[in-house]
This record gives C-alpha cells, structure tokens and sequence, in this order.
C-alpha cells in the first residue's frame, strides 16, 4: 500500500539520485581528468544512484511485509515466467535485425563487428561473462529504483501514459554525464549529432514504454522491468558492438518505431487498460 507521505519520499529519492549521479558523474569533466583511474571510479560511482537510494529508502521507511513483496518482485522469476522472458527477447532480436538488415543492406552501411557474438561462438562459457557485464552495465545499478521504487508511485499519480512518459524523461537526462564522459555512446552521439544526441532522450521514453508493459503484464515484476532493460542493452547494442555510429542510429530508429507502436498499443487498447487498472 502506497502511504500518504510516500510523495516527499519520492521526490527526495529523484533529488537524491540526479544529484549524486550528476555530482559524481560531472565530477572528473570539471576536474579534468577524464579517464584516469580516479575519474572512472567517480563517473562509475555515481551510476549506482538509482538502486542505492530506492534501498536505503526502502529499509528505511517500508514495513517488513512491504520489503518482503519488494524483493519477492525483484528477484522471484514466479511473477515473469518464461513466457515474458521469450518474447523479450523476441522482440529485441527482431529489432537488431530489422535495423542491421536496412543498414547494411539498404543504406550501404558497415556490417557491426559483433566481437560478443564470435566470442561466445569460440567458448560458449564467455555467455555467462557477457551475461554478468550486461547485468551490471545497467539493470543492477539502476532497476532497484526506477521500476522497483518509482514506477508504482508515478502511475498512482499519473496514470499508465504519463507516468512512463515521465519516468522515461528522468530515466534519459539522468544520463547527461554520459555525454561528457568519452568512451560512452552517448559521447558518441554528442560528437556526431547534435540531433541524434538530443533524440536520445525521447528513444529512452519510448523504450520505458516497453518496460512498463512488461511490468504490467507480469503482475509488477520488478526482475521483469530490469531484464526488459537488460535485453535491450545486450541485443541492441552490446552484442553487435563494435559498429559504425550510422549502425547506432539506425538500431535506436528502428527501436524506436517498434516501441512507438507498442506505446499506442498500451494507450488505445481496451484490454491493457483493463489490465493496467486491475493493478492500480
């Protein structure tokens, strides 16, 4: 049960996270020392804002029954199922070969290197080290706040659209040391497009569509959530890597256009809303 004063706590949790993600993350941009071992251990300190936070809030302020669903929902693969983990990945793949397809072989561009993909061909055994990295790229650092903390209270607020459009804005500008950071693909973006740099933000909306019907459909799945992201990570991106910048956008337009269509299948159809309002 969501309390009354659980919208202080929200925000404070918001504050908290820009803040220290920010701090951190700009810290060795105005320091100057960008990619030093101290500059990558602040920049990476500051990632792990959004999960840190939500715990410390949850121990906190929750009841023991409250944390008890919390980390039922984050960790219990009961509430998915394997159902909801294919067709994830279904998706993702269909994604990647949409947009290597028209890349490649419409637009002339450079075939991805995908030196993931022959290494796990090599030794299947490397599957488990890119599955590690991919888990803690993004989903472990940040999922424990976004989809396990906010989301809940967003939708209560704003309802199913607004909620993910909102969460998916702060999900993105939360990423801005990223684009000062060299290394990073949105500093990529940043030196190639200033468009391409700024339309980060609105793909990040787009894809937290994709994650927050996943996290209807699986009855509040927080591990749902965060494998939704992890997927999009590992097979739009860190399994093709390395790739050309045009192969980059080419895979978030396309990513892009599928979640576009599935945040108009969430907003008009009948049925997910009534799905939606089973739950809140």
């Amino acid at each position: 049960m969501i309390k009354s004063n659980d919208g202080k706590h929200l925000a404070l949790f918001f504050i908290i996270t820009l803040a220290w993600t920010w701090g951190f993350g700009f810290a060795p941009v105005f320091m100057g020392i960008e990619g030093t071992p101290l500059g990558t251990f602040l920049f990476y300190f500051g990632g792990g804002a959004p999960s840190v936070t939500a715990l410390f809030i949850v121990f906190l302020t929750y009841s023991k029954e409250q944390r008890k669903d919390y980390f039922m929902r984050c960790f219990s693969f009961r509430y998915m199922g394997i159902k909801w983990l294919v067709l994830t990945v279904l998706f993702f793949t269909l994604i990647s070969i949409v947009a290597i397809g028209s890349g490649v072989y419409l637009l002339g561009y450079e075939m991805p290197g995908m030196n993931y993909i022959h290494a796990i061909i090599q030794n299947p055994l490397n599957l488990f080290l890119v599955l590690f990295f991919s888990v803690i790229s993004g989903p472990l650092n940040e999922e424990f706040g976004w989809r396990g903390y906010a989301l809940d209270r967003l939708f209560i607020r704003f309802g199913f659209t607004g909620a993910t459009l909102l969460l998916g804005f702060i999900w993105g500008i939360w990423h801005l040391p990223w684009y000062f950071t060299p290394g990073q693909a949105q500093y990529d973006l940043l030196q190639n497009s200033l468009f391409d740099a700024i339309m980060y933000i609105p793909s990040v909306m787009l894809l937290n569509f994709a994650v927050s019907y996943v996290y209807i459909k699986t009855k509040r799945s927080i591990l749902a959530g965060a494998l939704v992201h992890m997927l999009g990570n590992l097979l739009g991106s860190q399994l093709l890597s390395p790739y050309s910048t045009e192969i980059s956008m080419t895979i978030r337009y396309t990513k892009m256009l599928f979640c576009g269509c599935l945040a108009l299948y969430c907003i008009f159809s009948k049925k997910f809303k009534e799905e939606y309002h089973k739950l809140f």
